[in-house]
């Protein structure tokens, strides 16, 4: 998994809670790295999992919550990172359609051994379909990554969603 996900998770903890908060998870984790992330690094996945554990433990929040928390935090970073891929769309359900085919591939060539979630949308009667699926069980960041994209967009309409038990994939509806 790339380390903006890793960096961002860090400071998305300093911020909720604090520096000090911060480093009682990374040190609770006991990551073989001790926490040490560089943005253009890849670290497995299990370390995000591993600090989110931590996270859930010493706050008392569901860990499936605070990912969604830091999915609807990392889309506003994307907005700071990434000005010029966000400000080509006009609306969350033109960004939405293009996560996979665009996106994502802006990913790839940002980071070629990146390895991205397979994301695809469609839109049928005025209702959007965004379908998730990884190899790695964070769909509830997808989660908070759609309410995040809504949110910049005041797009006001319905959201509803179904996880796999997995974590792996998920459906997301958009309409009204």
């Amino acid at each position: 998994m790339k380390g903006i996900v890793f960096t961002e998770l860090v400071r998305f903890m300093e911020k909720v809670q604090s520096a000090e908060f911060a480093d009682l998870v990374i040190t609770g984790a006991a990551l073989p790295n001790e926490g040490a992330f560089t943005s253009i690094g890849n670290y497995p996945s299990e370390y995000a999992l591993a600090m989110v554990a931590k996270a859930s433990e010493h706050s008392g929040i569901d860990a499936a919550e605070l990912c969604r928390l830091f999915g609807k935090y990392l889309y506003g970073r994307f907005t700071i990172l990434y000005p010029y891929i966000m400000e080509s769309y006009k609306s969350a359900e033109a960004l939405l359609t293009h996560v996979g085919s665009h996106i994502h591939a802006e990913v790839c060539v940002l980071y070629p051994d990146a390895k991205p979630p397979q994301v695809t949308a469609e839109v049928e009667n005025g209702v959007t379909t965004v379908r998730y699926q990884s190899h790695r069980p964070m769909a509830a960041i997808a989660l908070g990554l759609v309410e995040g994209c809504m949110e910049h967009y005041d797009d006001d309409r319905a959201l509803e969603w179904s996880f796999a038990e997995d974590g792996k994939s998920a459906v997301f509806t958009i309409k009204g």
